[in-house]
């Protein structure tokens, strides 16, 4: 490897760390975690008597977390009094996570502070930049994800 790809290694490397250090500075009481913001919108419409509720495997789907990150998520919210879960009466097995009305208060709250977060942070980076951050971001992920599969691949033959 020449020195100039392994400085550009590092730089990357450095740029994940920065992600992460944002990602922990974001989890505060007032922006709380986007994880959870996105977990509880995603269960708002959630119901006992709804045939279309979103179950635990949609959450992971949807954070891309893993079942035991969701069970702790979930756990941490019950705690706080924002979620409920109950049995599904026509599916034993099937948990029914529905928001509290103090989960339903805590998520109009931090949906406010989350939108003034990201119109802040994309009223300085311009919309044309975050378009392209967005892209660049997502485009990186899946050629990861397909780097990972491939070596995964690799060394199971």
């Amino acid at each position: 490897m020449n020195k100039e790809s392994s400085m550009l290694k590092e730089r990357l490397i450095k740029s994940f760390f920065r992600i992460k250090h944002l990602t922990l500075a974001l989890h505060t009481d007032t922006y709380s975690s986007m994880a959870e913001l996105k977990l509880m919108g995603a269960i708002q419409g959630n119901s006992l008597d709804c045939d279309n509720n979103i179950h635990i495997s949609d959450i992971q789907n949807l954070l891309y977390i893993s079942k035991a990150g969701v069970s702790k998520m979930l756990g941490v919210l019950e705690r706080k009094g924002y979620i409920a879960r109950d049995v599904d009466k026509n599916n034993r097995r099937t948990l029914i996570i529905t928001l509290t009305q103090d989960g339903k208060k805590k998520l109009n709250e931090l949906e406010k502070s989350a939108d003034e977060l990201l119109i802040k942070i994309t009223g300085q980076l311009g919309e044309e930049k975050t378009e392209q951050f967005i892209k660049l971001v997502n485009e990186f992920a899946d050629i990861a994800n397909d780097v990972a599969k491939q070596d995964i691949k690799q060394k199971l033959i």
